[in-house]
């Protein structure tokens, strides 16, 4: 059985409406699982978001935007206490994978790629060592250029990671309480769950743009279609139910959005 690869979304991981809020809660039943798969020897990779470890101070200071010299005091401290923040979330992320029993190896960002987007550069090759849990997380990056630094959003590392490691079979992302896309707001009785995303599909959503500085959901959408299309089928499912993530992850019936892979790797 191939890798999976899944991103810990930071809504789900942490409450994005107070600040530096970690909620172990929403961890902890994925935990045991993710410990049964990689006693099978299932290899796992993890990335996870910032939520209101990064997202808020981030947009604050406009660190997606790249080095404003008017801003440069306010700027600088605002790229190390994101990242401060981001080690802190990181390390309580750790502390409960360590305590099921994971041997973890995490990899920071900002210690080895550099570049925003989906071109980022930097060696994904470390990903493949064996035997470890693989954990990486959204981070405030260097930039070449007048720009300096940004905002390296987990998604583009999904992207990066579930094209080029090897043997990939599966892009996981794991929303807060909702199961995959809907083609109404999914707080609507008469919203339809979209089992099956195909490029004809319209959907809605209620994440909160208005804190993400990444792209939110029509980010996730954007880069699970180009994962899709050349790699590993993509699912997106409720992070909070943790029997459908037990189905899902053996392989039964489950509840979700899926894009599958292309048919030339069907």
């Amino acid at each position: 059985m191939g890798g999976v690869i899944i991103k810990l979304g930071g809504a789900l991981i942490t409450d994005k409406d107070q600040i530096h809020t970690f909620r172990p809660e929403a961890l902890m039943p994925l935990a045991s699982i993710l410990k049964e798969m990689a006693s099978e020897g299932r290899r796992v990779t993890i990335v996870h978001g910032a939520g209101s470890f990064g997202h808020i101070e981030a947009k604050q200071a406009g660190l997606a935007d790249g080095y404003d010299p008017e801003r440069t005091t306010e700027q600088m401290q605002a790229v190390d206490s994101v990242r401060a923040s981001m080690i802190n979330l990181n390390g309580m992320v750790l502390d409960i994978l360590r305590e099921h029993g994971i041997d973890c190896q995490t990899h920071p960002p900002r210690e080895w790629a550099k570049g925003t987007g989906s071109t980022f550069t930097g060696d994904i090759g470390r990903f493949e060592a064996p035997g470890k849990v693989h954990v990486t997380f959204g981070d405030v990056v260097d930039v070449d250029g007048d720009m300096r630094f940004g905002i390296l959003s987990g998604d583009h590392l999904m992207e990066r990671l579930a094209l080029e490691a090897d043997d990939m079979d599966m892009a996981v992302f794991l929303l807060n309480g909702i199961d995959g896309l809907y083609d109404k707001d999914p707080k609507d009785p008469d919203a339809r769950l979209i089992g099956e995303y195909n490029s004809e599909a319209s959907y809605t959503t209620t994440l909160d743009g208005d804190k993400d500085v990444t792209g939110g959901m029509s980010l996730k959408v954007d880069v699970s279609k180009r994962i899709s299309s050349s790699g590993p089928k993509v699912v997106f499912v409720n992070g909070l139910d943790v029997e459908n993530m037990r189905r899902l992850f053996a392989g039964e019936e489950f509840t979700g959005t899926v894009f599958k892979r292309a048919k030339s790797h069907e």
